[in-house]
């Protein structure tokens, strides 16, 4: 097992907090705030399976009915994305997502958690944001 993951600490930052929550051990949340006015709240669960697995469960209210939004792990931070590489997770189906992510989808750094309005030109529109830093 990599020993990173063994001792995996992930602390979250809120988008308009500047003090950090942090969570030791092998659960943690991120608070998805809404992004301009789409009015989407909730929150992503970070997981650490017994391996290396990592599970990100997303719970998000205000998604219209019958709406599939994609979500995607973004290297920088809610305020400032960086273009590049991300991780995709699985899309917000009923306001909620699945996804299973095998480590090294992920090293330390800042992240966010973006969940996108849904494909073709709407995936440029952001509905809700969180914070993720992985230490």
């Amino acid at each position: 097992m990599n020993a990173r993951f063994a001792t995996l600490f992930i602390a979250f930052i809120g988008i308009a907090l500047p003090s950090a929550v942090s969570a030791g051990g092998s659960q943690a949340s991120v608070p998805l705030k809404p992004y301009g006015s789409s009015g989407q709240i909730g929150a992503a669960t970070i997981s650490r399976t017994g391996g290396d697995h990592i599970i990100v469960s997303i719970k998000l209210n205000g998604v219209p009915a019958g709406a599939s939004e994609p979500v995607m792990i973004h290297h920088g931070t809610c305020a400032e994305l960086k273009a590049g590489s991300q991780t995709v997770l699985n899309p917000v189906v009923d306001g909620k997502s699945i996804s299973t992510i095998i480590p090294p989808a992920l090293n330390t750094g800042h992240y966010a958690i973006v969940v996108h309005k849904g494909s073709g030109a709407e995936m440029n529109t952001i509905v809700a944001c969180g914070d993720l830093q992985i230490l």
